[in-house]
């Protein structure tokens, strides 16, 4: 009887595994069509909200039209999203474009290390910003300032999503087919459903000491 349900758990995981990949894949088709229908600059941001709506949605058990629901929310979010999220993610965008060309260059110097060193900031910031920009509700001009506390508070938080980051960047190098059909939809998935869950407990640790947590949107800010 043990050996049976042992041999049901792992055929229940590895079919886990094949549905987060095959939406990772979905996730990343969505998010190149409706980059692309923005004109990539404008399209990106409310693309990248979109993912995280749809995937938080996801994680929690809902079922609803994927694709409806992510244009919906990208419609919805296209001004609000550009605004809040654009700024970082063209910055973190370009920093970890040149942080990327040191890396493989091997430049060891120390204004090299410097930009690095800001390119893994930015990237980790951008990637708490925008599942927190779908979760709570708070004022446009308070999301960067919220999520770069958040960081700063919570390092270790930040290294673990630094280190999928670099792990997915790693296998897409190694493997560059990946690239155009699941590496974003995997970045995605992989930092919304992290940030989601870093965000539950820091929301209960604040609960626990009669702190104030923001409010929790119900849907896509």
């Amino acid at each position: 009887m043990s050996a049976q349900s042992g041999g049901m758990g792992w055929a229940l995981r590895i079919h886990a595994a094949c549905d987060w990949v095959l939406w990772a894949l979905r996730l990343n088709l969505l998010w190149i069509v409706f980059t692309l229908a923005g004109g990539v600059l404008l399209g990106a941001a409310p693309a990248a909200v979109a993912s995280a709506h749809v995937t938080r949605r996801r994680l929690r058990g809902e079922l609803f039209p994927v694709w409806g629901e992510f244009a919906r929310t990208w419609r919805q979010e296209f001004v609000p999203a550009n605004l809040v999220v654009g700024p970082a993610l063209v910055v973190s965008t370009l920093l970890a474009i040149r942080a990327t060309s040191l890396v493989v260059s091997g430049a060891s110097d120390l204004a090299s290390f410097v930009v690095i060193a800001a390119g893994c900031f930015a990237v980790t910031l951008t990637a708490v910003l925008v599942p927190l920009y779908v979760h709570y509700d708070l004022a446009p001009l308070r999301y960067l300032l919220t999520a770069s506390r958040w960081l700063l508070r919570n390092l270790a938080h930040g290294l673990i999503l630094l280190a999928v980051a670099v792990l997915i960047w790693a296998v897409s190098a190694a493997l560059p087919g990946l690239l155009p059909f699941v590496s974003v939809g995997a970045w995605l998935s992989a930092s919304t459903a992290l940030c989601l869950a870093f965000f539950a407990a820091n929301d209960e640790a604040l609960a626990e000491q009669g702190e104030r947590a923001p409010v929790a949107a119900g849907t896509a800010a």
